[in-house]
């Protein structure tokens, strides 16, 4: 366990399945955290946008059909730059590029607009920085997601900067 005291010092959460009842873990995991990092202020921005990334892992990182099986292993990490929290999701699925998200129609009036397609419109609503890249590891695809919120510590509201 990792010293609440200590700032600098990164917090990891593992999870072999992910699965959608362990999303929970996770929002626990970074309301702890956070708290711990001393950035209590941005933890419903955090979460929020880890929570959206990582049911979007479980829906769409395998293909389930085919795989018959939930992703996994899935590594949430969290630590402290100076003011800013920094929030790594680690996942072996398919890789996707959040930067290949189609944007979402937010100008059709709200009854002619497909389901779904706000997940990564809120997630980058939720962080400052989101860093995405994947490489080929003896184990598999290593696919990497990088949340930014700047001025985490000490912020006094988690909403949108």
């Amino acid at each position: 366990m990792a010293d609440p005291s200590n700032h600098d010092a990164e917090r990891i959460l593992a999870l072999s399945p992910l699965t959608l009842d362990r999303l929970g873990d996770i929002r626990q995991f970074l309301r702890v955290t956070m708290e711990e990092l001393g950035c209590a202020g941005a933890t419903d921005a955090i979460v929020l946008a880890v929570d959206e990334v990582c049911a979007n892992l479980v829906e769409h990182a395998v293909d389930h059909e085919t795989v018959g099986m939930a992703p996994g292993p899935t590594r949430v990490s969290v630590r402290r730059s100076q003011d800013d929290a920094i929030i790594v999701v680690e996942d072996r699925g398919h890789p996707f590029d959040p930067a290949d998200a189609p944007a979402p129609d937010l100008t059709s009036d709200w009854i002619d607009r497909p389901i779904g397609g706000l997940g990564w419109f809120l997630v980058k609503q939720m962080v400052d920085e989101v860093h995405y890249d994947s490489a080929s590891t003896e184990q598999g695809m290593l696919n990497r997601l990088t949340l930014i919120k700047r001025g985490a510590a000490g912020a006094s509201s988690s909403g949108p900067v």
